[in-house]
């Protein structure tokens, strides 16, 4: 069997991204460089590395809808990621039934720090609030 353990995300702002990551998501660091460099591990051991690019900016990001995911078990668990974002003053949508081609899961997508879109949402395919 082969495990996805690990990914890599490049940004315009490593310790911004990095405390948001650790904040709301519950990620630890294991290592970081000078704010250009960061590495983040989760409760599962997957590693997320975050690299500074100087070719980044918030006009010039990730293509399209590219994004990262933190399925959540509830809808109740949604809501508590979208209340923490909101505390930290990003403006986020509330969340609410997502219909995207397969079946509808609960959630939303906010712009974190460093130029990263988030989804936060259920995936109970069978029952998604």
């Amino acid at each position: 069997m082969h495990t996805l353990n690990h990914a890599n995300l490049t940004t315009y702002d490593v310790p911004a991204l990095q405390a948001f990551l650790e904040r709301i998501f519950g990620l630890r660091t294991l290592e970081t460089r000078v704010g250009k460099f960061a590495i983040l591990q989760d409760a599962q051991g997957f590693l997320l590395a975050l690299m500074f690019d100087k070719n980044m900016t918030p006009e010039h990001g990730y293509p399209g809808f590219f994004h990262v995911g933190f399925l959540q078990d509830t809808p109740r668990a949604v809501d508590e990621r979208h209340a923490a974002i909101a505390q930290e003053g990003l403006a986020a949508p509330e969340p609410a039934m997502l219909q995207r081609g397969g079946p509808p899961t609960y959630g939303f997508y906010v712009n974190a720090p460093g130029g990263v879109t988030v989804e936060v949402s259920t995936m109970n395919l069978s029952n998604p609030i």
